[in-house]
């Protein structure tokens, strides 16, 4: 079998490390997925245990087609009724590339027509709102067209401990990532002063417990009809086995608005972390540190000033910068441009998307 992981522009590297981690062999990665070969049970693992990736895709046919008429016939190779279950909206998204076929309404036309046609004969078929959609995804390139099918339902991002969040928040795997790529050291105390509802503070528990961030959701391979759930019912419990509940850890997160300690107390304890991390009110302009920077990591996601009015940028910059430098280390992210002219020659940046927004991921 072969998988298609998709992933936040730029972090394709970090999800092939994760693969190799799993004991996989990724090839053939781009700036948004990568592919890799295994068998169901290595579908699953990815699901529970990538903190990157946004989705985990399972290409269930793949042939050249050069006329729609090749592409229906593709598409009903597969046999759906392993994978809709009644009353299923299904959804095609498309990705076409040096192809002759082109046109994004007209394959997704065609990949509904061959699928609806295969598990329903009489032509009808009665939706329910409340069950989950089947998300098909149909890529041709270069003439080569590849069925994809999303195991894994809502992006992984939604790790589901989030019961409420600040303004502009975080996504989790972008929030995870960023903590993997400051190669912080879990025995080093760890500072974001800009947590808002704690997403960065969250992820780095999670990493630091080795506590799978899949535990808490549920994927849509529960519901095929090819899957053994017992099989998924021992990875899980092997995956709680693997946790670190004994160990401490000296994870801080501060922000200046005191209403957001309600907010990521909340989603520290849905996510089962609250014991791991400590929060304080902390406005970054102030004389007065609330921890050792020559000891800390830091890392962070601070205002863009899209957002939020009042504030002096320039002044925040300087301050944060500066707790950086006479840090052990430290990375932002930002599209805020401005802050450039501050930045110490010697650090290096990455570019990253935060959402729509093009940030820079600034480090030393």
């Amino acid at each position: 079998m072969r998988f298609l992981v998709s992933c936040p522009f730029g972090l394709s590297k970090l999800v092939n490390n994760e693969l190799q981690y799993l004991g996989l062999t990724p090839h053939h990665g781009f700036e948004t997925w990568v592919y890799v070969d295994g068998e169901f049970r290595d579908m699953m693992r990815i699901n529970l245990w990538s903190r990157i990736a946004n989705k985990v895709y399972l290409e269930a046919a793949f042939w050249p087609c050069f006329d729609f008429d090749a592409l229906f016939a593709l598409v009903q190779t597969v046999d759906w009724k392993n994978y809709v279950n009644e009353g299923q909206n299904i959804v095609v998204t498309v990705h076409s590339k040096w192809s002759k076929l082109e046109s994004t309404r007209t394959i997704q036309a065609i990949t509904n027509k061959a699928v609806y046609k295969q598990i329903s004969p009489t032509g009808t078929w009665p939706m329910d709102p409340k069950k989950e959609t089947l998300d098909i995804f149909v890529m041709i390139i270069d003439n080569r067209a590849s069925i994809f099918i999303n195991s894994s339902w809502a992006p992984l991002h939604q790790r589901g401990y989030r019961i409420q969040t600040g303004d502009a928040p975080l996504k989790e795997n972008l929030a995870a990532a960023l903590v993997v790529l400051s190669t912080w050291k879990f025995g080093n105390p760890f500072w974001d002063p800009f947590c808002g509802s704690w997403t960065l503070a969250i992820e780095a528990a999670l990493l630091a417990r080795n506590i799978a961030p899949g535990l808490g959701r549920s994927f849509a391979f529960q519901q095929w009809k090819t899957i053994d759930m017992a099989m998924f019912d021992e990875i899980k419990n092997e995956a709680t086995k693997k946790q670190f509940t004994t160990k401490t850890y000296q994870i801080y997160g501060s922000d200046s608005d005191e209403k957001m300690l309600a907010i990521a107390t909340a989603n520290a304890e849905k996510a089962g972390v609250a014991d791991t991390i400590t929060f304080s009110q902390y406005d970054i302009l102030s004389p007065l540190l609330p921890y050792d920077l020559e000891k800390l990591t830091i890392v962070s996601n601070p205002p863009y000033g899209k957002r939020l009015t009042g504030i002096d940028l320039g002044q925040i910059y300087t301050h944060l910068i500066s707790h950086i430098q006479n840090s052990i280390g430290g990375w932002f992210i930002t599209s805020y441009k401005e802050c450039e002219q501050q930045i110490p020659k010697e650090w290096r940046k990455k570019k990253l998307f935060n959402g729509a927004d093009e940030c820079i991921f600034y480090f030393r």
